[in-house]
């Protein structure tokens, strides 16, 4: 089994709503994954000319706890008839169906590609 890692799209969110958990890879414009010999904090992301290029590179089950234990939210992914995946967010611990209203029903290919949408509207809600 290999570790899922977020896109640079979600990186990119992550940084901007404040996620500042220990990560040992980042991820770069190029979507290039490096792995540090040593946990990095926020203060590794690469700047260019003003741009940051490079951020923090989790995994989608770490993000997905960052989002349960640090807003609230949770991103559940569901296996639907048909052989497609949609997923919902919901608020802890109220259990209320939350999402951007002009979301489209979208059914993704896999669990992971689910989740990772799931997790970008979440990021956008925050």
């Amino acid at each position: 089994m290999t570790e899922e890692f977020i896109i640079f799209e979600t990186a990119k969110l992550l940084k901007e709503k404040g996620f500042d958990w220990k990560c040992e890879r980042t991820i770069d414009c190029n979507e290039i994954i490096r792995k540090y010999d040593y946990p990095q904090s926020m203060s590794c992301c690469t700047e260019i000319n003003g741009e940051l290029v490079e951020f923090l590179c989790p995994t989608l089950y770490v993000v997905r706890k960052w989002l349960r234990e640090t807003k609230n939210l949770h991103v559940e992914v569901s296996y639907m008839h048909g052989d497609y995946w949609i997923y919902d967010i919901l608020t802890i611990p109220n259990h209320d169906l939350v999402g951007l209203s002009d979301r489209p029903l979208v059914h993704y290919k896999s669990y992971e590609e689910a989740l990772e949408a799931g997790i970008q509207e979440a990021l956008k809600l925050i």
